[in-house]
């Protein structure tokens, strides 16, 4: 048996202090518990073990300063964990502790033992996690869970964002799955052409050479083109990298992003695509304020963070404003043109039975499968231009191929 000190929060509010006798770190936080307290920090009686705890300690703060981004599913294992232990009847600081011993993730160790300390210090939840995490969890997620916790209904928004995040990770997994099939079709162009101009034009090269024969042109064009991608591949990729650097620092300038917005709003089976996936973001974040309390105002300001495209963010911004003037959501909706006539339908429905969140969440799902169609439309658009592109190269290869063949024959002959 070891002797193991301890910190605890007595009635989720006084922090006290003791000892317990124990076998192991995990058998005096239960002791701890069953005396009534909730364990904050525990450790040995020795003084090593006391340094490795603040070293830790020290390292998670530091941790906790460095991290600026956390993936989408970290997000998700986060919420989803801390709901369910919520839901059980748990305090914060005690789910927070369970997530900090259990989670596989170092990021997720260290943003709880950096919330759990916060909120300690006497902070509520989201100010701690809107002061230490707000860039990286986002306005829209920090401010939901401001409202749950006002409402006291902290596990039941924690579910609502739980579906949003899955919505944003199904969507993006929607993508990334539509294009698994250009990416393999175009390795397997490269692949060929590297095949014909290293290894089997060159072999027919050797023996029009030999011959005093000519090169045809394409034959010459693609090996050329081979032998450059060969020995400047480092030149290539450095054009790529700055081509990226320069797009993406004039997206930053608001004027050339709206020209682009306004472009891909203009192709037409691409804009569907890219106004379902900013209508689904902003219906399930208006539909999520709603039911956790906001007012109506509150959650269409938030909706409108969640809009990547200007044109439509412009649009949602005079939504907000003709709400301010006293117009109804229906009719702030008609006026800025930003929800499609069907769902204006629906919309108007609910505000006029009083069963608007219910309505909002059968808009956001319409637009769910509207996306999917979206999709589905786009790749039946892009199949017949794949099929073009390997048609166009097939045959390049082809009359390639044929020419050296055929100069080949003449030089022996």
């Amino acid at each position: 048996m070891s002797k193991f000190h301890y910190m605890a929060l007595k009635n989720n509010s006084e922090i006290v202090k003791g000892e317990v006798e124990a076998s192991s770190l995990r058998d005096a936080r239960e002791k701890i518990r069953l005396l009534g307290f909730v364990p904050t920090k525990v450790y040995m009686e020795d003084t090593s073990s006391q340094a490795l705890k603040d070293g830790v300690s020290h390292t998670s703060e530091k941790e906790s300063q460095e991290l600026s981004f956390l993936s989408l599913n970290d997000k998700i294992s986060f919420t989803s964990e801390l709901e369910v232990l919520l839901s059980s009847g748990i305090s914060i600081l005690e789910a927070l502790e369970t997530l900090e011993i259990n989670s596989p993730s170092s990021k997720i160790k260290s943003i709880c033992t950096e919330l759990k300390q916060k909120i300690m210090e006497g902070m509520t939840f989201s100010q701690a996690l809107n002061s230490l995490y707000g860039n990286v969890f986002g306005p829209v997620y920090t401010s939901l869970i401001a409202s749950g916790e006002h409402s006291g209904e902290l596990e039941v928004t924690l579910g609502r964002m739980l579906k949003l995040l899955k919505n944003q990770d199904n969507i993006k997994g929607k993508i990334i799955r539509a294009s698994i099939y250009p990416a393999i079709l175009l390795l397997l162009m490269f692949g060929v052409l590297l095949l014909f101009a290293k290894v089997i034009f060159p072999a027919f090269y050797g023996v029009i050479a030999f011959s005093g024969g000519t090169i045809p042109l394409m034959a010459q064009i693609l090996i050329n083109l081979c032998t450059f991608v060969g020995n400047f591949w480092w030149l290539i990729l450095i054009a790529f990298g700055a081509f990226g650097f320069v797009v993406s620092s004039l997206l930053k300038d608001e004027g050339f992003k709206s020209r682009v917005d306004k472009f891909i709003l203009s192709i037409p089976v691409v804009s569907n695509f890219i106004k379902y996936i900013n209508l689904s973001n902003y219906l399930t974040v208006l539909q999520i304020s709603y039911d956790a309390g906001l007012p109506i105002m509150s959650g269409l300001e938030l909706s409108e963070k969640t809009l990547g495209n200007l044109l439509m963010k412009k649009q949602a911004c005079e939504t907000t404003k003709f709400a301010k003037k006293g117009k109804s959501l229906t009719e702030s909706f008609q006026l800025s043109q930003l929800i499609p006539g069907a769902l204006m339908t629906m919309i108007a429905t609910g505000e006029k039975s009083g069963t608007l969140g219910k309505m909002l969440k059968d808009a956001a799902d319409v637009v769910e499968k509207k996306v999917d169609l979206a999709l589905e439309a786009l790749l039946k658009m892009f199949e017949p231009a794949i099929i073009i592109i390997m048609g166009g190269f097939v045959l390049f290869i082809a009359v390639a191929f044929y020419q050296l063949y055929a100069s080949m024959l003449g030089s022996i002959f």
